[in-house]
């Protein structure tokens, strides 16, 4: 019995013992901030990057303090918006795109959500039965170099403003 019981102690003596760090680990910490600071790789508590839907793109670049954003919608065949302009916070995302179309979007994890309703200024940005409303995207990438890249359907780079 007090084979067992000293056995047992053991094993949970081992269960429990803080890991050590190795070299390993500290060639991803290393590798990772790298990508970081190259804009290949990108903070999760930041809300910066690309998201996506369908045909459907949106750009985060910066930080909290002050994003760039740009939101391309495309319903196909003239139907489609297009708009730049900044947005600030992490979970509730305040975004001002400019001549008065000023919304807050909720980030659900990786989701980001418009509001059911876009300020009827935001139609201003749309072409035909094109909206904001209730647009609904995933981040793809929270990369901020992909984020730069990305074009919209007029061709020039989303987050360029």
């Amino acid at each position: 019995m007090t084979r067992v019981a000293v056995a047992l102690s053991l094993l949970l003596a081992a269960c429990s013992a803080t890991p050590v760090a190795s070299d390993d680990d500290d060639a991803g910490r290393a590798l990772e901030s790298a990508a970081r600071r190259a804009g290949i790789a990108g903070d999760m508590a930041d809300a910066g990057g690309v998201y996506a839907a369908g045909d459907d793109r949106l750009c985060l670049v910066g930080s909290a303090a002050r994003y760039r954003v740009g939101v391309n919608v495309d319903f196909g065949d003239g139907q489609r918006c297009i708009a730049r302009g900044v947005a600030r916070g992490r979970d509730a995302l305040a975004i001002d795109l400019g001549n008065g179309c000023l919304f807050t979007a909720t980030r659900n994890g990786d989701r980001l959500l418009f509001p059911p309703r876009s300020p009827p200024a935001c139609a201003r940005a749309c072409q035909g039965r094109a909206t904001l409303d209730a647009l609904v995207l995933d981040r793809l990438s929270e990369a901020g170099g992909e984020a730069e890249r990305l074009r919209g359907g007029d061709g020039k780079l989303l987050c360029d403003n």
